[in-house]
């Protein structure tokens, strides 16, 4: 009894359906790269149900005649390729005769399409692998196929589908990076459940236009240039500096001749660039089209040709890692001689200057007076911190580090060094505290506090005086669909505004000064980024880094000026935290430099 048998045709076009056709959003890529390799300068798509009920591409290229259109719908049936050697230099994106017949399979597919010259044009009609329908049809110039009720014949693959929104949005995500690879095309996408128009580029051939409309305002007003011509790897694209950077990657378009790519090379070469420019675990925004000989590249190592392989990783490497480097440096701030000159100096320094360890039984000397903490003066602390905050954790004193300073007891306020450093004199020390790390490590722990304090209730919001508008990507917003409940829970209070963008009435009722506000827009975003972090890596999302977040974007900012009584307020409020030695990042919040440490600087020991 034989145990190898032929599959039937319906079971082989499944399964080189399932290479093409996970979700709605390969159709749709599928089609696009069609079209695109048809000529299209203009392609327009429509959806329902998130592309599950149907999707439809119309685009204005060369269209087929009658015979290419029969056999577009058939397996191993292409205008791309003849020989096996053509594989290794494709310039090409799609194979319209592969992703059709493995879509129609798997759904209910129609093919309408006329060339120029044609008298009339042909229509074709596959529902499930079999083809019911062919035959003339009046039309213009140009191919439309209309995708409807996929995986309708393979169930076990349609419960994996995800919310109409989620589809949509995945759908929005990749349309938008199609239209970044080619802003010479105009792209419209549609949603017909709401005759809602998603998305529509120019096709005006600039590249920062169709970043604003991907990306938004916010973005391409932050967008400088990159460029690099090194031998056979040719750059040009935009990306943004530190102070427009993002909590993950989903903001960068790696493009290699035209095509979207997944690169370990090309994004650990803009990482490593960027070492330096931007804090860890903060991302720049950028799109590249880099261009290399269709040779020296090999496209079919994925499926879906998401992925290339370089004939020289170095090269490439070396090549992107000096364009982005170069870039950051140029458009960087120019920093003060002397402080470059202090930096080098310290990094040859025999000494490490020490952590603090703080004492919370310490007092503090203000304007010369030593005054000893009470539970009356912790009344002034409501001014940076929110009542209802008495219940802060206590430090664990079994848990102090050890040190070899004196803790912090007998302290003197002394002043700021660029409203970013607090300096106090405690003995024969100089003790130096981070207000931004301390004023962050106090409002995680005030947050953390709340949220278990109200663990599944609403966090309380602060309304803001005025909303304040916010735009997003057409994949955020649908995001932000699936994610209501969640940032309702947080203290977050917004309406959609228009197709693209947020009118934030609320956010999370930080314990903040009257001075120092909530970045809402910011502290929004972070929320936003989370989830897409999450969605992407399949993890869910962790409350306590978004409180980490919110409390960075909170917290008093380096060169905010802080008045004494304040900095007081906040050194009492920080050593009544657990843990008040690091900010929620890992950063030290005091640092310690003795007599002997800043005698040696000055020569006056050996």
């Amino acid at each position: 009894m034989t145990t190898i048998h032929k599959l039937d045709r319906q079971t082989v076009n499944s399964i080189a359906a399932g290479e093409v056709v996970e979700r709605p959003a390969s159709v749709v890529k599928e089609l696009i790269d069609n079209a695109l390799d048809a000529g299209a300068s203009i392609i327009r798509l429509a959806i329902r149900n998130g592309g599950i009920r149907e999707i439809r591409c119309e685009d204005d290229g060369q269209g087929m005649s009658r015979e290419d259109a029969l056999l577009s719908v058939e397996s191993h049936a292409t205008s791309k390729i003849e020989t096996t050697d053509d594989l290794f230099s494709l310039q090409t994106m799609g194979f319209r005769g592969e992703a059709l017949p493995s879509i129609a399979s798997v759904s209910r597919l129609e093919l309408v399409t006329r060339r120029r010259d044609d008298k009339e044009g042909t229509r074709v009609v596959v529902e499930g692998g079999e083809m019911s329908f062919q035959g003339p049809h009046p039309m213009t110039q140009g191919t439309t196929v209309t995708v409807r009720d996929l995986f309708f014949n393979t169930p076990a693959r349609y419960k994996f589908l995800k919310s109409d929104s989620s589809e949509a949005g995945a759908i929005a995500d990749i349309v938008g990076k199609l239209a970044l690879s080619r802003p010479d095309v105009s792209f419209r996408l549609e949603r017909l459940d709401d005759d809602r128009e998603m998305l529509y580029t120019p096709g005006n051939n600039d590249l920062l236009s169709a970043i604003y409309v991907v990306f938004g305002k916010d973005t391409a007003e932050k967008m400088i240039p990159v460029s690099v011509d090194d031998g056979p790897v040719r750059l040009t694209g935009f990306m943004t500096r530190a102070d427009a950077a993002r909590h993950n990657r989903a903001r960068q378009l790696f493009l290699v001749n035209g095509r979207v790519i997944q690169s370990s090379v090309l994004r650990t070469a803009v990482e490593e660039a960027s070492r330096g420019f931007f804090m860890k675990g903060k991302f720049t925004q950028l799109v590249f089209n880099i261009e290399i000989a269709p040779n020296l590249i090999d496209v079919n190592v994925h499926p879906q040709k998401t992925e290339v392989r370089f004939w020289d990783d170095r090269a490439v490497f070396r090549a992107i890692y000096h364009a982005v480097k170069g870039t950051l440096e140029d458009s960087a701030v120019i920093q003060d001689s002397s402080l470059e000159q202090l930096n080098k100096e310290e990094k040859e320094a025999s000494y490490e200057p020490q952590q603090v360890a703080f004492d919370t039984s310490r007092t503090i000397v203000r304007d010369q007076k030593t005054i000893k903490e009470s539970e009356s003066e912790r009344e002034p602390l409501e001014t940076i911190v929110q009542k209802g905050a008495e219940k802060t954790l206590k430090m664990d004193e079994e848990k102090t580090p050890a040190s070899d300073f004196h803790p912090l007891k007998h302290a003197r306020f002394i002043g700021a060094f660029l409203n970013t450093y607090l300096l106090f004199e405690d003995g024969d020390s100089l003790v130096l505290i981070d207000q931004h790390a301390a004023h962050e490590r106090v409002l995680y722990e005030e947050l953390l506090l709340k949220r278990k304090e109200k663990d599944g209730v609403k966090v309380p919001s602060q309304t803001l005086m005025a909303p304040l508008h916010v735009d997003l990507t057409i994949k955020e917003m649908a995001l932000l669909e699936d994610a209501a409940d969640h940032f309702s829970l947080l203290g977050f209070e917004y309406e959609i505004f228009g197709e693209r963008s947020v009118a934030l009435r609320a956010v999370p009722m930080a314990p903040v000064n009257a001075q120092v506000t909530l970045d809402a827009k910011a502290a929004f975003q972070v929320v936003l980024d989370r989830h897409m972090t999450a969605g992407e890596s399949g993890a869910t999302v962790d409350d306590n880094e978004i409180l980490h977040d919110i409390a960075c974007k909170a917290a008093v900012k380096a060169h905010d000026r802080l008045s004494q009584e304040e900095a007081f307020i906040l050194i009492d409020r920080l050593l009544a935290l657990t843990n008040p030695y690091h900010c929620p990042h890992g950063r030290p919040v005091a640092l310690r430099l003795t007599l002997t440490d800043i005698e040696k600087r000055f020569g006056r020991i050996v």
